[in-house]
């Protein structure tokens, strides 16, 4: 089939978030999104209800709707949606009957939302207009209603803030911090627990605290302030004990760390099974002694239950993605714990839900998603997983991708993409488009998909290896990956191509400013420089990965040092850089004075730019295949596949 074809059944892809149960356990809810939306609108998104019996869409229209959460005590559906503004999320409840109602006047867009333990109230998590996404979300700015003209970027007076919805009258009243702009919530005896931080901005996650608040008073307690970042906050059933995952991480939604307990009493902070499950995103209660939780562990995930004291009673591996996207491992239990459900997908199977009883071996698949895209790609690559030593001797996997019939190492070496995943705290992991690198494979290239040190799934030392060192041991590392699929029969050493996005966009840039060894480069939502990204962005990415705070010297000279556009020397890499103009992660700017950089030096270099597009994967449709498109025409021109079979 032609890539067009490809391209078209890809962008077709149907995904389920919000995987919650109904209050019987015998039901699963989810909110259904296609993979890509049309020019200049919202990506629509309904309500199905899955069970034993099969399917049943609940909400409809142009609109979207999202954060499903079915009351404790009766059959109600709370959730947020845009069908009354485009771009602001309010508060509606669905009934037993099907009727939808809006209810609460909540000044903001809704980003999370809680029953109350009695479900008389909603405690909702809203974002005002005019504070940005993180990168896991596009990093675009927040906003709805007509155009501000001209954009201001306030100090302190907006803020993620918390409100609680009455539903027998609708009142709504903020209840959340004076000062401070929530990250996470969840809800305890007179209040809610937050991670919060008086910095409303995306700097601000990056040193937020967990704090207490109380309700009637909105009085706040600081609970603990980290080391590292936080993310997966959970209050016991008895509202005594809070759990919590901590550790290092690039961007918002990629916390992958050790589980820790807060006892509300006390105040003690415990760590609690590090010895043996570190890379923990998400955790639930069963009840006020035991957790379930779910993680990543080196290409695939794990998940299982643990005591309060630590002790893990038992636990599952798969080499397959389990949750809702690839940056956060979730698996959504029923109230009796007793049943568990997942987004689950793997290499060759696409992603669906699947549920089973807590320790059945194997998954039930309940939806039917995306299975025509099997048949729709009888071309589906062979995936090999590969192991090497990079520098220092430090044991490294990842995988690569070859087309199905040249899938078997007797055959001659292909010309080979190295295709680098962004972060850093994230990793190549199996699913049915690993490393979203299908396109590249299905028009005949061969794909390496490395994880490096820095990466998720290997332990908290591993994760925090590159600090104060990018681009130095894990570009090596990168590097002796490349040479391991040469010395295997995978690669052409004289026809290799380098990609990536993000932090991967940021060692693609910095591969052509160092290097000759690559024939053409595709750098995507990139970095060129540390000190322009860190003072045009909202993130304080830069302030962890250069090895502490810019202000200081010493970081200050990394920084400079380990910037593409500083190493700029005889490079001769013809280089597509692909961004999207709404980007706040790592702004356009970063690649529009990489492309300017790379002319005035008379290297073959373009820029496309995309309209209403921010950071990382597109949304539109049309923009997502012609980026692919163009991707695709430059390796092929400048690695000559023409005359190679594929």
């Amino acid at each position: 089939m032609t890539i067009e074809a490809v391209l078209d059944v890809l962008a077709s892809l149907r995904f389920a978030s919000d995987l919650s149960f109904n209050k019987n356990g015998d039901a699963v809810f989810a909110s259904i999104r296609n993979a890509s939306s049309e020019a200049g609108v919202p990506n629509p998104s309904r309500i199905w209800r899955f069970d034993a019996a099969g399917a049943q869409q609940l909400t409809d229209g142009p609109h979207t709707a999202i954060l499903v959460r079915p009351s404790h005590c009766d059959d109600r559906l709370a959730f947020a949606s845009d069908r009354d503004c485009a771009g602001k999320f309010a508060l509606f409840l669905l009934d037993t009957s099907g009727e939808v109602k809006g209810i609460g006047q909540v000044p903001g867009t809704i980003e999370d939302l809680r029953w109350s333990a009695d479900g008389s109230s909603i405690v909702v998590l809203a974002a005002d207009r005019g504070l940005n996404g993180g990168a896991t979300r596009a990093a675009t700015r927040i906003w709805w209603g007509d155009a501000q003209e001209p954009e201001i970027t306030p100090g302190d007076t907006i803020r993620r803030r918390l409100f609680q919805v009455r539903l027998a009258c609708g009142t709504t009243e903020e209840v959340g911090p004076c000062e401070h702009s929530v990250w996470e919530f969840d809800l305890v005896p007179g209040g809610a627990v937050a991670i919060a931080s008086r910095d409303a901005s995306e700097r601000g996650w990056h040193h937020a605290q967990l704090l207490q608040v109380d309700f009637d008073s909105r009085e706040v307690t600081v609970l603990h302030t980290p080391v590292w970042q936080l993310q997966g906050l959970a209050a016991s059933p008895d509202g005594s004990k809070l759990a919590f995952v901590e550790a290092w991480a690039s961007d918002r939604g990629l916390v992958a760390g050790e589980m820790r307990i807060l006892d509300l009493v006390t105040g003690q902070v415990t760590v609690h099974g590090h010895d043996q499950q570190s890379n923990l995103t998400s955790i639930h209660w069963l009840c006020n002694n035991r957790l379930w939780f779910t993680g990543w562990q080196r290409l695939g995930t794990v998940y299982g239950v643990m005591s309060v004291d630590g002790d893990i009673e038992w636990q599952q591996q798969e080499d397959a993605t389990l949750g809702e996207n690839s940056y956060t491992a979730r698996i959504a239990v029923s109230a009796d714990g007793k049943m568990i459900a997942t987004m689950r997908e793997t290499t060759g199977m696409p992603p669906e839900i699947y549920w089973k009883r807590l320790h059945e071996p194997e998954w039930t698949r309940i939806s039917d998603l995306n299975q025509q895209v099997i048949s729709a790609l009888p071309d589906y690559p062979a995936v090999h997983h590969v192991a090497w030593r990079g520098k220092d001797g430090l044991a490294l996997e990842g995988l690569v991708l070859l087309p199905r019939n040249r899938g078997d190492q007797a055959s001659a070496p292909l010309p080979m993409i190295v295709d680098i995943h962004g972060g850093p705290s994230y990793a190549n992991k199996y699913s049915f488009n690993p490393g979203s690198a299908l396109p590249y494979v299905l028009a005949g290239f061969a794909v390496f998909l490395p994880n490096y040190r820095g990466n998720a799934g290997w332990g908290q030392e591993f994760a925090r290896m590159n600090l104060g060192d990018p681009a130095g041991a894990e570009f090596d590392d990168i590097q002796a990956g490349i040479d391991h699929c040469i010395a295997l029969g995978f690669a052409d050493a004289e026809r290799l191509g380098v990609t990536g996005s993000s932090y991967g966009g940021y060692l693609t840039n910095w591969a052509v400013a160092t290097t000759q060894r690559f024939k053409a480069a595709v750098p995507v939502s990139s970095i060129s420089s540390h000190v322009s990204c860190h003072y045009t962005c909202e993130h304080d990415f830069h302030n962890f990965i250069n090895g502490g705070p810019l202000t200081e010297k010493a970081n200050m000279h990394i920084a400079l040092e380990r910037s593409p556009l500083m190493q700029i020397r005889d490079s001769i890499t013809p280089t597509l850089l692909i961004h999207g103009s709404d980007d706040r992660c790592t702004p356009v700017s970063e690649a529009q004075q990489f492309y300017a950089a790379l002319r005035e030096r008379g290297v073959t270099a373009e820029l496309a730019i995309y309209p209403r597009e921010g950071h990382g994967s597109f949304r539109e449709r049309a923009h997502r295949i012609d980026s692919w498109l163009r991707r695709i025409a430059w390796f092929e021109k400048y690695l000559k596949l023409d005359g190679v079979a594929a």
